[in-house]
Order: structure tokens, then sequence, then C-alpha cells
């Protein structure tokens, strides 16, 4: 299974320059908890709602400070054609819950969270026991 299988979509995107306090905006807006920081197609970093708590309101920072003075730089990315097991590795060696999805040619096209693996791996059994479940629950019919 590919990563863009998985991935959520659409994903906020903003310039370095963009005062926190518009980030803050477009988290809510939204409704995520992560916005990719972009110069053109490449991921120049990440800011969470974590971040923005830790890196802004716990050191008094001004809300028009500007997102690329408190993001996290480079970023681990994955690409939409990765395998999942690429994301799942990546999750084990690092402590983090979302990765940017990029590629060359479409720039940032996603994000992947804990989250939508953990709703895959929940689909993907909910899809294998849908069977058998069906099978121990209609009564056996002898044969003649």
């Amino acid at each position: 299974m590919k990563i863009r299988d998985v991935m959520s979509t659409p994903v906020v995107v903003v310039p370095p320059v963009t005062p926190v306090r518009d980030v803050a905006r477009h988290m809510d807006y939204s409704g995520v908890g992560c916005v990719v920081v972009s110069e053109g197609q490449g991921v120049t970093g990440v800011v969470t709602d974590r971040d923005l708590t830790l890196r802004v309101l716990a050191r008094g920072e001004d809300a028009d400070t500007p997102v690329g003075r408190v993001m996290s730089e480079r970023p681990v990315v994955v690409r939409p054609g990765d395998e999942v097991e690429v994301a799942f590795d990546t999750f084990r060696h690092h402590s983090f819950r979302r990765l940017p999805v990029a590629d060359e040619e479409e720039g940032v096209v996603g994000m992947l969270t804990i989250d939508d693996l953990l709703l895959q791996m929940h689909q993907l059994t909910a899809d294998l026991l849908t069977p058998v479940v069906k099978e121990i629950s209609e009564p056996q019919r002898q044969s003649d």
C-alpha cells in the first residue's frame, strides 16, 4: 500500500514570513494540528500546535512573529509513492506523529499522521474479520 492511499489532504501550507497568529487561525479553521512551511515546492519546515504553545506563548513571543522563527526545520518528508512501511519505520525511529508528504513535481501534497495509519490498520482488520464473523454468526446448514 502506498502513502498516497492513507495520507490526509488537503494540507495547510504557509510561507515562513506568515505571522504565528495567522498560522494559529489556519489551524483552527482547517481543524489541523500541523502546518507545513514552504517556499516554493520544497518543505522548509513544520509547525505544530505544540510548537506554538512552547515556542511562542511560553517564551512570550509576539503574535506577529514569523512562523519561520519557531518552526521545526528540515523535517523528514515522505513521498506519495513510498510504501506505507517507510512511514512505519520513520515513526518508529523518530519522536514525531506527523509527516509531510511531498514530491518533486507537485510539492506538498498531503500529511501522514500516526492516526491515519491506525485508522487504516483498523479498516484492514475489519475487512479481514468481516467474512469470519459472518460465517460464525450465520446458522450452519446441514446437507440433505
